[in-house]
């Protein structure tokens, strides 16, 4: 940390205060030996009523001048630091400013908030690749136990369907029943097994998985999809498409059960450099002024994932509503040299 620069023997603006208190006694002795000289018969009481007052009007005086700028710095690094509570990143105070005190703190408030940010990320990134694990364990075990027991399940019934030829209708429909509900429980094992871990996400990339999810979720839920990914023509490193399809999955779940649209695109753009996701409805908005932000801008525990996902990221998330207007989220995520060609 740059703090240790901070001594008190580099502070301009206590060498101005002593600079100042040196010069006003210096000044009233000289004033006030010429003045008892030259008024010898004046009672010297009344001098020294009048010295004082003079000096302490003086003293008060260079005093508040000094030390309005050196306030004035403050209030600038006071603002910084505010900025950086909402997010701001960098150096909040400019590389000029003439007090060096504000310079030392500012760079070292800049230097901190990068290293916070920066082990912010890194430890974000371990917890989501934590849960995309435990993700892959649960998938793996209803596939290969709860799916297998259930499958052997249906099998028996099979078997015991033929032999019910010459028992009540009642108890036939019941085992059909039966048979049925295993049946129904499979399809959405299934399901959940690929919602927990899509193997077409590993197998074919970001844009096929999306796609899928379109067409196996959304199909029944009334809101026309549109999915513009011809530009996503390359594979992404693992971590940036698990990222971004949760991402997108998030999105089109908040649009579903919040926004009351009716149409949404999907757009997905991967270029030497960047990626962009974006997910863009026509549904009812929100005034984002009274929609229970936070100091940070984020809304709800839906928006804070996709946020933090994003950081994780080292990418930017945005959100643009407003009422009967829609929402647009956009997410940027700088590839750098990640990316797998």
């Amino acid at each position: 940390m740059r703090l240790s620069a901070f001594r008190l023997g580099e502070r301009p603006t206590l060498k101005r205060v002593v600079l100042v208190d040196v010069l006003v006694v210096f000044v009233g002795a000289v004033a006030g030996t010429l003045l008892a000289r030259r008024f010898s018969a004046v009672s010297p009481w009344l001098l020294i009523a009048l010295f004082s007052t003079v000096g302490a009007i003086v003293l008060v005086l260079a005093h508040y001048l000094v030390l309005r700028s050196a306030f004035s710095s403050f209030d600038q690094l006071s603002r910084a630091m505010a900025a950086t509570h909402i997010g701001g990143h960098g150096r909040s105070v400019p590389s000029d400013a003439s007090d060096p005190d504000l310079r030392t703190v500012s760079d070292a408030l800049a230097e901190m908030v990068e290293r916070i940010a920066g082990e912010s990320r890194a430890y974000s990134s371990m917890i989501f690749e934590s849960i995309e694990d435990e993700r892959r364990r649960i998938g793996r075990e209803l596939h290969d136990e709860t799916s297998q027991s259930l499958a052997a399940a249906l099998l028996n019934i099979d078997m015991a369907l033929r032999g019910f030829e010459g028992c009540s209708p009642e108890v036939q429909d019941r085992v059909a029943n039966a048979r049925s509900l295993i049946t129904h429980c499979l399809a959405q094992i299934k399901l959940l097994v690929y919602d927990l871990r899509p193997s077409m996400l590993d197998d074919f990339g970001l844009a096929p998985a999306l796609r899928w999810y379109v067409k196996t979720h959304l199909d029944l839920s009334g809101l026309a999809v549109d999915t513009d990914l011809e530009a996503a023509d390359r594979r992404l490193p693992a971590e940036l498409e698990t990222g971004l399809y949760r991402i997108a999955q998030e999105s089109l779940s908040n649009v579903v059960k919040h926004s009351a649209a009716t149409r949404a695109t999907v757009r997905l753009e991967t270029r030497p450099g960047y990626a962009v996701l974006a997910v863009e409805d026509n549904g009812v908005g929100f005034d984002r002024e009274h929609a229970g932000a936070d100091a940070e801008d984020r809304y709800g525990v839906g928006m804070l994932s996709m946020r933090e996902r994003t950081a994780a990221l080292g990418g930017t998330f945005r959100v643009e509503s407003a009422v009967g207007r829609g929402t647009r989220i956009n997410v940027v995520i700088p590839l750098e040299e990640r990316t797998e060609e």
